[in-house]
């Protein structure tokens, strides 16, 4: 591990079988379970670099924004669409929207 990069990895451990949801649900915020190729595990919450981001992608995030407020332009079938196509996606609709806009699958027109 690259010296200064410890605090955006977590400790992993492999589970027997994940705890019940109630146990899950006591550590929300601490504790991350989930299951990897088929394997039961857990780690510690994610934390977020809060803006301590490389160059390239603070670069994106005006591009961000743009799509996002694109989300709130768009008609109410247009959205109920997105959000049927992402349905078995692992998104919401707007998030596939907004992927779609920034990896240039579809454009809208810019007033």
């Amino acid at each position: 591990m690259p010296p200064g990069h410890r605090a955006f990895y977590s400790s992993m451990a492999r589970l027997k079988r994940l705890p019940s949801m109630k146990i899950i649900d006591g550590f929300k915020g601490s504790i991350d379970y989930y299951v990897h190729r088929g394997i039961p595990c857990a780690r510690s919450w994610p934390r977020s670099p809060g803006k301590n981001r490389a160059a390239a992608v603070k670069a994106r995030w005006p591009s961000f924004t743009v799509a996002a407020q694109e989300w709130k332009k768009l008609s109410p079938a247009v959205q109920a669409s997105y959000n049927e196509f992402a349905t078995t996606s692992g998104l919401s609709g707007r998030d596939l929207q907004v992927r779609s806009y920034l990896t240039g699958l579809y454009r809208y027109p810019l007033e």
